[in-house]
């Protein structure tokens, strides 16, 4: 397998966040996935069962979401000090569950008596969000990129996903080299460079 890098795309941090609530048949943790692109490239990538129980979905929602507001601040960290500058550090979120998109952007009127104990990190998300560093769009769960990262998926929608991160696979004789000072392509790929 290999990845394909070019600057040319979409331009800025964007991300898929999935969670499947409750999954593990042992212990009902979820399951939280994420993955991140910057121009359209896979940058960093994360999927993990959560270490406690969700009572409620918005809660795994919150928790994947703060993993993955985590993740940026490291990446943002780690370019400033590699003296590489970023034109923009605000992400945009790709999210598949609209109700979840309604109250972290303060649009719906929950029970927080129900929520109390996510409180924090319903907070640290708000603040993020008003302050423009996160943004959460709507995403159908046909195009989520991030959904092969929390259960398992049919091979046509898999072969979707890899092919859209540009991760291929290469052949015995395939081979990637530099084409220009920006881009990279994939040399004397093999027939089934695609074929999962």
């Amino acid at each position: 397998m290999g990845l394909w890098y070019s600057w040319k795309g979409e331009a800025g941090l964007i991300a898929y966040r999935n969670t499947d609530w409750g999954n593990c048949r042992e212990t009902r943790c979820s399951t939280s996935g994420f993955l991140a692109q910057l121009h359209s490239c896979l940058i960093f990538w994360k999927t993990r069962k959560q270490p406690l129980v969700s009572i409620f979905t918005a809660e795994a929602e919150y928790k994947s979401l703060c993993d993955l507001t985590s993740e940026r601040l490291w990446f943002c960290q780690l370019c400033q000090e590699a003296n590489i500058l970023l034109l923009n550090t605000a992400i945009t979120i790709w999210e598949d569950n609209q109700s979840f998109i309604n109250i972290a952007n303060g649009n719906c009127n929950f029970n927080n008596k129900r929520m109390k104990h996510v409180d924090i990190q319903l907070h640290f998300m708000k603040e993020e969000i008003q302050s423009n560093l996160i943004t959460l769009q709507y995403a159908p769960t046909t195009e989520m990129l991030a959904d092969f990262l929390t259960k398992s998926v049919p091979k046509p929608t898999l072969v979707w996903a890899l092919a859209k991160l540009r991760i291929f696979r290469l052949g015995v004789r395939g081979d990637v080299k530099k084409q220009s000072h920006n881009e990279l392509r994939l040399v004397n790929p093999s027939p089934k460079t695609i074929d999962y």
